[in-house]
């Protein structure tokens, strides 16, 4: 199993947003499977919309991120703008 979709756009280093985005996932599946077992009540929705907030959120940082060190890489980083 490769675990390349958790590392950042260098492929040289693990990403803490990407990780914790693999770990909601396994929580979800995880809480709803005991819940089950042991007869109570879990709403998956309510747990994926919270998710979901919370990843898109986490997704456009880790965009901008990524973003910005791709200029930074190309060699656009600040001092090269137009009001420089």
């Amino acid at each position: 199993m490769s675990f390349n979709f958790l590392r950042g756009p260098t492929n040289q280093h693990l990403e803490l947003s990407r990780l914790l985005w693999a770990g909601s996932v396994v929580a979800g599946i995880v809480l709803a499977g005991a819940h089950l077992w042991l007869d109570h009540a879990f709403s998956i929705i309510e747990f994926g919309t919270g998710m979901a907030l919370l990843m898109a959120g986490g997704g456009g940082a880790t965009a901008i991120k990524d973003t910005a060190s791709a200029r930074v890489a190309a060699g656009a980083g600040a001092g090269t703008g137009a009001g420089q």
